[in-house]
C-alpha cells in the first residue's frame, strides 16, 4: 500500500499535473463569488509551472545534473561474474514480439545489458544476466519480459536469472543482496536514474560498477532551446521523478 501512495503522490508532484492542478482550482472558483483575485492566482500559478519546465534550458539542467555523475562503461571488467538490469517500464499487448512490450527505458537497459554480458560471457561461460522488476499496478512482471526478449537476442536461459518480486528500486537492492552478496556486479540502468540507483546498492554494503544507458540528449540551437516544447516539459517530468525519488528515500533514510 506504501509503494502505491508513493507512486501515486509522486506522480502528482510532477509539472504538467500539478500544474493542471492549479488550472483546474482556478476553473472550480470560477463558479465561486468573490474570488476573482484567488482565481487569477490559480491560472497563474498553473500556467507558470507548465511553461517554466517546458524550456530546454530548464529541463536540461535539471536531468543533466544526474544523468552525467558516471560514464557509460566501455567494456566489462574481468573481476565480476553478473549483470544486473534494472526494469523501468512495460507496454504493449501480450501478442506482440517480446521488444514491443518494454518501453524505451526497459530495453536500453537491456541491450546495453547484454552487451556488457557477451563480453563476460566470451571468457567465462558461467556469467549471469540478472533482471530485475516486479509487478507494479498489476502489471506483468518486467523481468519476465526482459527474459522474453533476451532469450529472442541470444542469450540462454541457463544464464538468465529472475528477480522478480520487487516494486521499486529499494526493494531491487534489497533483494539483489541476497543473491550477490559482497561481489562485485555490473549495475546497467538508466544514466538519470542510476545516481540513486547506486546509492541504494551501496548504502547496503553492495559493490555495483555503474553502467549507465538511454541518456537524453538535446539539439544545442538557441532559437529551439527559447521555445516551450512538450519534450521539455517531459524530460522535466523525468528528473524531477527521480529527485522525488531521492528525496523519500533520504526520507526513509535508505540512503
Amino acid at each position: 500500500m506504501l509503494i502505491w501512495l508513493k507512486k501515486i503522490i509522486s506522480a502528482f508532484l510532477l509539472p504538467l499535473p500539478f500544474g493542471l492542478f492549479w488550472i483546474a482550482l482556478g476553473l472550480i472558483l470560477l463558479f465561486v463569488q468573490h474570488t476573482k483575485t484567488l482565481r487569477t492566482t490559480c491560472f497563474c500559478i498553473g500556467f507558470f509551472i507548465i511553461l517554466l519546465f517546458s524550456f530546454s534550458p530548464i529541463s536540461a539542467k535539471l536531468l543533466n545534473s544526474l544523468q552525467y555523475r558516471y560514464d557509460p562503461l566501455l567494456y566489462a571488467p574481468p573481476n565480476v561474474n553478473s549483470v544486473v538490469i534494472l526494469g523501468g517500464g512495460i507496454r504493449g499487448k501480450k501478442n506482440y514480439p517480446p521488444n514491443l512490450t518494454l518501453d524505451s527505458a526497459s530495453l536500453s537497459r537491456l541491450v546495453e545489458g547484454i552487451r556488457l554480458f557477451k563480453q563476460l560471457y566470451t571468457t567465462n561461460s558461467d556469467a549471469s544476466l540478472i533482471l530485475s522488476g516486479g509487478r507494479v499496478f498489476q502489471s506483468p512482471a518486467v523481468a519476465g519480459k526482459m527474459r522474453n526478449t533476451a532469450e529472442m537476442l541470444g542469450v540462454s536461459s541457463q544464464n538468465v536469472v529472475l528477480e522478480n518480486g520487487s516494486q521499486d528500486t529499494h526493494q531491487e537492492a534489497r533483494y539483489l543482496r541476497k543473491t550477490l552478496g559482497t561481489n562485485p556486479f555490473i549495475l546497467v540502468t538508466s544514466a538519470y536514474h542510476m545516481p540513486r540507483a547506486m546509492d541504494l546498492f551501496q548504502q547496503l554494503g553492495m559493490h555495483p560498477i555503474a553502467a549507465p544507458t538511454q541518456f537524453l540528449g538535446y539539439r544545442n540551437n538557441f532559437i529551439i532551446w527559447l521555445i516551450p516544447t512538450a519534450n521539455s516539459l517531459i524530460i522535466s517530468d523525468i528528473a524531477i521523478h527521480e529527485y522525488l525519488g531521492i528525496a523519500w528515500e533520504k526520507l526513509q533514510r535508505y540512503i
